[in-house]
């Protein structure tokens, strides 16, 4: 196999693991009126702004923010790698 073909290989999973980190990001990142609906009761009550301040809301919300951080993290690395290999397929 010609170093042209393995950077193509290498483009394509690349191409693929950013692709799949957005849609890992889209599925778990949360707002504010998601978490309250998933972490309460429904009999719980109260004001958006006390939901908001519960524990499992909160462990939510945090959770969501980390998930979505980490995966901006992993879509970055991958276009850091994807650069060189983009030039020389391309140029």
């Amino acid at each position: 196999m010609n170093s042209y073909i393995a950077d193509l290989i290498t483009l394509a999973g690349l191409l693929l693991t950013l692709v799949g980190a957005g849609v890992t990001a889209k599925a778990v990142i949360l707002r504010e009126d998601d978490a309250i609906k998933i972490g309460l009761s429904r009999y719980s009550g109260g004001t958006k702004e006390g939901n908001l301040k519960l524990p499992m809301v909160q462990n939510l919300l945090w959770s969501s923010k980390a998930a979505k951080w980490g995966l901006v993290t992993v879509g970055v690395g991958t276009l850091l790698q994807a650069v060189p290999v983009l030039f020389r397929v391309v140029f």
